[in-house]
């Protein structure tokens, strides 16, 4: 309930947001929070840009599945899987509900049929898709886009799972910013 205002007032008050947070920030440090901010902000980009891909794909293959086992309205089915696709985890169930349902005022057959479509889709696009196209925009292996799902889920169920690869790619820039900063930077032990 409150996150809808608490976006409202940031985006409304964003330059002063930006304004503040570079008064605080330390002069010897801005430059660098300057190239972190952008550094996150562009692989966060090429998450949402995976993840639009991911859904393209996906709702094309469940486009062309469902026309040819006869479904009807193959290329809304398609579209309304591409789009609920975008949501992770939960999407592609939503998405499965109205080809069920639709499937279900033709026959028992065809729900079975629909059912094993969607569920061939989601191992695809959850083993293969997601974490190869998703982790090559972010330039991390797809075997570490898997372990941070399965941590996420660990440490914090389907919301840990939902925020767990773009909290790691952010993890992922900072890690290499920090490593960059020392390396132009050495520590002096003499002090």
């Amino acid at each position: 309930v409150v996150v809808p205002f608490l976006v409202f007032y940031f985006l409304n008050d964003f330059e002063k947001l930006k304004k503040a947070a570079w008064y605080i920030t330390p002069r010897r440090y801005r430059n660098e929070g300057v190239h972190l901010i952008k550094d996150i902000d562009q692989s966060l980009g090429g998450y949402i840009r995976g993840q639009l891909f991911v859904g393209a794909i996906l709702g094309a293959a469940a486009m062309l599945a469902l026309w040819l086992v006869g479904m009807p309205y193959p290329i809304l089915l398609g579209l309304v899987i591409a789009i609920t696709d975008i949501i992770p985890y939960f999407g592609p169930i939503l998405g499965a509900i109205p080809v069920v349902l639709i499937a279900l005022t033709i026959s028992w057959k065809m729900v079975w049929i629909t059912v094993g479509i969607m569920l061939v889709l989601q191992f695809i696009e959850g083993n293969i898709l997601g974490p190869f196209i998703v982790g090559r925009n972010l330039h991390i292996h797809p075997v570490f886009i898997i372990f941070s799902l399965l941590l996420g889920g660990e440490l914090a169920g389907v919301p840990g799972m939902i925020l767990a690869v773009p909290i790691f790619s952010v993890i992922k820039v900072i890690v290499i910013h920090i490593r960059e900063h020392r390396l132009r930077h050495p520590i002096d032990k003499s002090e």
